[in-house]
């Protein structure tokens, strides 16, 4: 690779992800977008195999059934999180005493000679406040995004019924336009796989650990019940974040150490179960994406977008590695990026031939060009 070759991949990833840093605000709500849109797109398919006999619900009654559905679950769940902070500060007077008294019993335990210090002295209690008035600001904010993110998913939906008479208005060969429907096809199917069974897997895992907590009589279980569903897009560190929260809350709503380590140990179990056994045979292989690349893409990707980039960096990934194996240039990088390297097990249909020609399958060659 020649010098002005390798110059010109530097200038264009140096660009890229200075639009990306500076176009944050106005990136980020049309990513979002696109989640909801392919969620909406899921249940409106949902709705339309419901099974109603010989009737079948006209598309837009579905879709209006499926952002319906969206908009109240919405609501359900901010008005959840504020009554849950909320209720925080109105027992800020019952937790700051425990917090005291564990780590009272932390000295003990020690063998500590000196005395522990108080709350007034660690300054928690303002702490918590500060905390606790970041969430109302953040979800303030979160709210006036979810308004433009809604706005953007509704622009969507109506240029969805257009698309296709606008691809074949395109006027592309066709060679270029089976390789342009072929990539807009893998990244609809990885995208809908993914978030589908993601979305899947999160519920169980939720309503599982939902389960413990009320066994326990842990304080807001539903509210961490949700935490734990909406951090397990976030790979590793969600689960492990998750896990630690209503944890630590146990450690102090709790006299004795068994609700804590019950917690622990349930929720991990549950994690690993969900995550290890039953989300990768429902996946099956259509995520081919290394392991380190999924860690490397979501460190990147929080630096870049914070706690959105965590949720998004899995999705924008499986977007690159289909988007670069379709091209002898960068197929190289989707190489890089994949599990193991097998970038090239996707076959394509030629369209506008007879039946028997478009039942053929042509496989993508080695060179990235199609037989």
């Amino acid at each position: 690779m020649s010098i002005t070759r390798v110059a010109a991949w530097l200038i264009t990833i140096g660009l890229i992800l200075t639009l990306i840093v500076v176009g944050k605000s106005y990136l980020v709500p049309i990513f979002v977008a696109l989640v909801f849109w392919y969620l909406v797109n899921a249940l409106n398919d949902q709705f339309q195999h419901l099974p109603l006999g010989r009737l079948r619900l006209p598309n837009s009654v579905t879709l209006i059934m499926s952002l319906v559905f969206i908009g109240l679950g919405l609501y359900f769940i901010s008005d959840m999180i504020v009554n849950t902070v909320n209720g925080f500060v109105q027992e800020s007077d019952v937790y700051l005493p425990r917090i005291e008294q564990q780590i009272e019993r932390v000295y003990v335990n020690m063998g500590i000679q000196r005395p522990p210090p108080s709350i007034s002295e660690l300054q928690i209690g303002q702490e918590l406040l500060a905390n606790f008035a970041l969430v109302f600001s953040g979800i303030t904010s979160a709210a006036k995004g979810i308004a433009l993110v809604l706005l953007y998913v509704l622009f969507f939906l109506i240029e969805q019924g257009s698309f296709p008479k606008k691809m074949r208005a395109l006027g592309l060969d066709m060679r270029s336009s089976t390789r342009l429907a072929f990539v807009l096809k893998e990244i609809n199917t990885a995208m809908r796989t993914y978030l589908g069974v993601k979305t899947l897997t999160s519920i169980a895992t939720g309503v599982l650990c939902f389960a413990i907590f009320q066994i326990l009589g842990l304080d807001y279980a539903l509210f961490w019940a949700f935490l734990i569903f909406l951090f397990n897009y976030v790979p590793t560190i969600g689960s492990i974040t998750a896990t630690a929260l209503p944890a630590l809350l146990a450690l102090v709503q709790f006299e004795t150490l068994t609700p804590f380590l019950v917690i622990i140990i349930g929720v991990t179990v549950v994690q690993l179960l969900v995550g290890n056994i039953i989300e990768p045979r429902l996946m099956g292989s259509t995520l081919n994406i290394s392991p380190l690349v999924v860690v490397l893409s979501l460190i990147l990707w929080s630096m870049l977008w914070g706690i959105v980039g965590m949720l998004l960096s899995v999705p924008i990934t499986v977007a690159i590695i289909i988007i670069t194996a379709q091209f002898p240039q960068t197929r190289p990088v989707a190489i890089l990026l994949s599990r193991n390297g097998d970038v090239n097990t996707r076959k394509l249909k030629r369209p506008g031939r007879s039946r028997t020609e478009r039942e053929q399958e042509i496989p993508l060659e080695q060179d990235g060009k199609v037989a």
